[in-house]
């Protein structure tokens, strides 16, 4: 499903995950999957973005979000495939830049002494 749903995706293994990305490095990873014991993490890198109307992403970061699949019909939920597809859409979109308050240093506000 994630090849047909990611066309052209660079497919490699980092992080004991398969991984999905725009080109060959891992920076421009889109999603993953991983396999654990008793279910599968269907990650998506920025998956704060995406349109989730089922609500099925977990997950509370600023930007990666995912999913836990424990059957094969939970992995066929069309609703899934939409998430995929939208991450791959989307994926190239820039990613908005969060303006971080600094404080100032403490021997800016002190008085120096002479």
């Amino acid at each position: 499903m994630a090849r047909k749903a990611m066309p052209r995706a660079h497919e490699f293994l980092y992080y004991d995950a398969i991984n999905y990305s725009l080109s060959d490095s891992p920076l421009g990873r889109i999603c993953y999957i991983s396999p654990m014991e008793k279910y599968v993490t269907l990650g998506f890198l920025f998956g704060a973005r995406l349109d989730d109307q089922h609500h099925l992403l977990q997950g509370i970061g600023k930007r990666a979000r995912h999913i836990k699949i424990e059957t094969l019909e939970e992995a066929r939920n069309s609703a899934v495939k939409e998430l995929v597809k939208a991450a791959w859409t989307h994926g190239a979109d820039p990613v908005p830049k969060v303006r971080r308050r600094t404080k100032q240093g403490s021997k800016s506000r002190r008085k120096r002494r002479s």
